[in-house]
């Protein structure tokens, strides 16, 4: 319930709209926080290509919009570990409205090419939204993601851990550094 009354388009309509542009300052993020972002069944491959994350509007899948422009994301692999860290470069939006580039063109992402075309036939177009990605450090198979025992992750698509130790594993594991250290 708590999410159909906080839903961004269900306040944008009631209150009478505004510029996207407008929208974009009202979400802005002063401090990057850091979300494990959880991306099951989904291709990493095309991920990376296009730098992207998404999830299903059912479930957990609505926290995605929790993150914004400017955090850090941790993307984890259920059995796999975590297998990339990027920052947030856009908000959710959904699969209809989401583009990328493709041969210089900005491209729906329904319409581009993916290397794996049967994941992007599972995801349904009127339920999944993206979040733009520009990924740092990653691996591109998801068999090299890292786990060690003691890391913690949660049956959720889109997180903030209040125990920092997980994400610092990550860090150091990729040998990753931001200007926020």
């Amino acid at each position: 319930m708590a999410s159909d009354i906080w839903n961004p388009d269900a306040i944008k309509e009631i209150v009478g709209g505004w510029a996207d542009d407008d929208e974009k300052d009202f979400f802005k993020n002063e401090k990057g926080r850091e979300f494990t972002v959880g991306y099951a069944e989904r291709s990493w491959p095309d991920a990376l290509e296009y730098g992207f994350l998404s999830a299903n509007l059912g479930g957990s899948g609505k926290s995605i919009y929790n993150v914004q422009v400017g955090d850090t994301v941790y993307c984890h692999i259920a059995g796999y570990g975590f297998v990339g860290i990027g920052e947030c470069t856009s908000t959710a939006v959904p699969m209809k409205n989401f583009k990328v580039m493709v041969d210089g063109a900005s491209t729906p992402v329904a319409d581009a090419p993916w290397k794996s075309e049967e994941s992007k036939e599972k995801l349904d177009p009127n339920k999944e939204v993206f979040i733009e990605v520009a990924w740092k450090k990653y691996v591109t198979d998801i068999n090299d993601g890292y786990w060690e025992k003691g890391m913690t992750t949660v049956s959720l698509v889109a997180y903030m851990l209040n125990d920092k130790t997980t994400h610092q594993k990550v860090r150091d594991h990729f040998g990753y550094t931001d200007s926020a250290d």
